[in-house]
């Protein structure tokens, strides 16, 4: 790959994949905690078009970063680079397989909000509780990914330090920033989540994908300048 793909694929893909974690979160409700299956489900129906808009968004931003990432191996050739790039490609394969969790959801909300409409309780009752347990291995895929995503971009922030690459504001040093997002994401996902709450541990998180997307579109603005 050239090295404006690469510039464009590291960039857009995370841009793509950044706006569908947003639609999704807004759809399933900002405040609506992880075990609050009844709202999950009945959001998850009123907004079901939204949501798989979003979990495309997500699925091929996230696939098309990866390949982008790839394609910058050697940008600072170490150990730590090849751990970091491994770790954030097996992150986003996990949060891939766990988006068929999310589409799953969606379609039992739809399934949810007809028959408890119609009144039938007992089948509404037992999709609620099925509902709950891909909720769970859900939210379990995501701080699996949360954590590998951690490691791999702390490796990445410490390859980075001191090389030469450079993002379009090259007073913004990459290795810093992705080291940053990295302790972030470890933070969040094994401290506060068990400590705090997963509600809190994903606000925070949520700083950490800002900051990944800002290295993203740093270093793939500049790859697309010098190619």
């Amino acid at each position: 790959m050239s090295s404006k793909g690469t510039g464009l694929t590291l960039s857009l893909g995370i841009v793509a994949g950044f706006i569908g974690y947003i639609l999704w979160q807004v759809t399933i409700g900002l405040d609506t905690k992880v075990d609050d299956v009844q709202t999950i489900l009945t959001n998850s129906a009123s907004g079901s078009t939204i949501l798989q808009i979003s979990t495309v968004l997500i699925i091929l931003g996230l696939v098309i970063h990866a390949a982008g990432l790839i394609n910058t191996k050697g940008t600072a050739s170490s150990t730590s680079e090849n751990i970091g790039i491994v770790c954030i490609v097996a992150a986003i394969g996990v949060w891939v397989t766990s988006s068929g969790l999310a589409v799953a959801l969606v379609e039992m909300g739809e399934k949810y909000v007809a028959l408890a409409g119609a009144g039938d309780a007992a089948t509404a009752g037992s999709i609620q509780i099925a509902a709950g347990f891909t909720q769970s291995a859900n939210v379990a895929a995501t701080t699996v990914g949360g954590i590998l995503a951690g490691v791999g971009w702390l490796f990445l922030g410490i390859a980075y330090r001191g090389r030469d690459a450079k993002g379009a504001l090259s007073f913004i040093p990459l290795g810093w920033l992705a080291l940053i997002a990295g302790l972030i994401l470890i933070v969040s996902n094994l401290v506060v989540s068990p400590l705090v709450s997963i509600e809190v541990a994903s606000q925070i998180s949520g700083v950490s994908f800002i900051l990944i997307v800002l290295w993203s579109v740093l270093r793939g603005i500049a790859l697309i300048q010098e190619a």
